[in-house]
């Protein structure tokens, strides 16, 4: 194990998988030790000042298989978002956290390209003179329509138990956003959440929900979260790590 760095903040190495990863050591007066990998692949492990090294050690070596995996979805996300997609037959496109190929069925009398979900797959028809611009312009059609129908049936389970009835709500793209709510109860959805596995929707709608009783995240507020949504954590955690993914680029 390599060392360097200040008292409280301290880069270091460790072997994981037969790789020598760094890593940066943070002690403070927490309880217990903390482990976080960010978007750039860098990690961080926090830690109580009196905590021994070799007990961090041992907590990172149990927790390899979650960073290693960790880092392989980031090499892959990133790889991906460096690589255009192409609308292409067989490329793969998430819908409700399941990634289907697109299939593309020709017909000369469609203006412009139709999405149908079919098995296992997308099925895109079009003339064949329709381009990229056309297909993603079907495609997000398509996936707009389909998430305003699940919002809706979402909004409908969650309000009642939430004790709230919402004002306006609309649906937008946005780039880090994925949900707001106003001092009006006028809720705000980003549509690239119906590319996620349907928990994470639900969790964005159950926060929004909340903050119509709470406009802010205090303790009250994660407490009605967590009344409807146990798992959110997990699921914010989840948004995260993975909401980059959730793209027609």
């Amino acid at each position: 194990m390599k060392t360097q760095g200040g008292q409280n903040c301290k880069t270091r190495s460790i072997m994981l998988g037969g790789t020598e990863l760094s890593y940066v050591l943070k002690r403070s007066g927490r309880k217990s030790i903390g482990i976080s990998v960010d978007k750039a692949g860098n990690i961080t492990v926090a830690a109580p000042q009196r905590t021994s090294e070799a007990y961090i050690e041992e907590v990172l070596l149990k927790k390899g298989s979650w960073i290693l995996d960790r880092l392989e979805k980031l090499k892959a996300a990133n790889t991906a978002l460096h690589s255009p997609r192409l609308y292409a037959e067989g490329e793969s496109f998430p819908y409700l956290g399941r990634n289907y190929s697109m299939r593309r069925i020709g017909d000369p009398h469609l203006t412009k390209p139709a999405v149908r979900l079919g098995e296992g797959c997308l099925e895109v028809y079009s003339s064949t003179s329709a381009g990229p611009r056309d297909l993603r312009a079907a495609l997000k059609k398509w996936y707009v329509e389909q998430f305003c129908t699940v919002l809706q049936q979402r909004i409908g389970l969650y309000a009642p138990q939430a004790g709230v009835s919402p004002g306006r709500i609309t649906v937008r793209e946005q780039k880090t956003r994925w949900g707001s709510c106003s001092s009006r109860g006028n809720l705000n959805f980003n549509w690239k959440l119906i590319m996620a596995p349907l928990e994470i929707l639900d969790y964005v709608v159950i926060h929004e929900l909340c903050h119509m009783k709470e406009l802010n995240h205090s303790a009250d507020f994660w407490a009605q979260v967590q009344k409807l949504c146990p798992n959110y954590k997990n699921l914010r955690k989840w948004l995260r790590e993975n909401g980059h993914t959730l793209s027609l680029e």
